[in-house]
């Protein structure tokens, strides 16, 4: 499985490192484990990535901009340093009304 993109223990300023692309959602692997995924994400105004139910549980922290989190039709409208789970077996989406950055852990409920 792969590592990610970033060095471990190396520091570095992931808002920094994380570039917004034109229409589209970028997403950078920070660690790839068996059961924890880190991943951030940048998100262009408009984009919406949706997941359907899954049995991961999600924590998920705005690092720049505003985002609105949809947890099983319930809108949560998030800014900067706003965090969430996302329970296990929930549909959930992500919707840019403005661009945003967000770290996503995915977690392996066991």
């Amino acid at each position: 499985m792969e590592k990610g993109e970033f060095e471990e223990s190396k520091t570095f300023n992931l808002a920094d490192m994380l570039e917004f692309d034109s229409n589209a959602i970028v997403v950078k692997n920070i660690s790839v484990q068996n059961n924890c995924v880190i991943q951030a994400f940048a998100f262009d105004f408009g984009k919406v990535l949706s997941h359907n139910e899954s049995p991961f549980i999600r924590f998920i922290h705005i690092i720049e901009g505003k985002a609105e989190v949809v947890i099983n039709g319930n809108s949560s409208f998030m800014q900067r340093g706003d965090s969430i789970l996302v329970p296990a077996y929930t549909p959930c989406s992500f919707e840019a009304n403005h661009k945003f950055k967000m770290l996503c852990t995915t977690i392996k409920n066991e």
